[in-house]
């Protein structure tokens, strides 16, 4: 009975969740990054040049989403870099800024093709271990932003982003158990920017699914 249920097991091939990785923070590193580079994306599709010299006040109480405080960091810091000037009252404004978004988060999709754990007829207590023969993850960040800024007097429009919709990526496959090949707009961030390349199995909470295995 033992030998088929074993047969029976290598034979079969199905789909289902590779292994979640943990993180010693409530967020990994690479799901941030997933939101922060989508976001950096989508405003740098948005020209801030209209500001040019002004006085601006930034309203941002229309912005509700994870990550926010780096969206109006972020959003600051391309008014400055156009010349602007940040005030902290919308009365010493010559221009009002508003921010808005679509959405902020992420997404992920994990392929498993093998063998799951398959426990054996009562009243055995073995179970049959789980084979991974091919495991697949990609999660995204999506950012869809807006940017509306008017003349606080007449409220003349100065800035109408429309629609900025960014994405960034973090793909990673492995096949019988070798290294894992790693690949999207994150990694490439993160080697550029330190020569190194992400740790291979640094993906946890994506789209807000708690860790379960620690990550090596």
């Amino acid at each position: 009975m033992l030998r088929r249920w074993m047969l029976l097991s290598t034979l079969l091939a199905c789909c289902g969740c590779a292994t979640t990785k943990s993180s010693d923070t409530a967020r990994t590193g690479v799901e941030q990054l997933l939101i922060s580079s989508a976001t950096d994306q989508a405003l740098d599709k948005i020209s801030f040049e209209p500001v040019r010299g002004a006085k601006v006040f930034v309203e941002t109480k229309y912005l509700d989403c994870v990550d926010k405080n780096y969206i109006i960091v972020a959003v600051h810091q391309r008014l400055m870099r156009a010349g602007a000037a940040l005030v902290d009252k919308a009365e010493d404004a010559q221009v009002v800024c508003e921010l808005g978004e679509g959405a902020v988060g992420t997404d992920r999709q994990d392929f498993f093709v093998g063998i799951p754990q398959i426990p054996l007829p009562p009243p055995s207590p073995i179970s049959v271990p789980k084979l991974e023969l091919f495991t697949r993850t990609r999660a995204t960040g999506t950012a869809k932003l807006t940017v509306l800024a008017y003349d606080a007097k007449t409220r003349a429009p100065v800035i109408d982003s429309g629609i900025a919709l960014a994405r960034a990526d973090y793909r990673q496959w492995n096949l019988l158990g070798t290294s894992p090949v790693i690949s999207g707009r994150v990694p490439d961030e993160i080697a550029a920017a330190t020569g190194e390349r992400e740790s291979p199995v640094s993906i946890s909470t994506v789209a807000g699914r708690p860790a379960t295995t620690t990550a090596r």
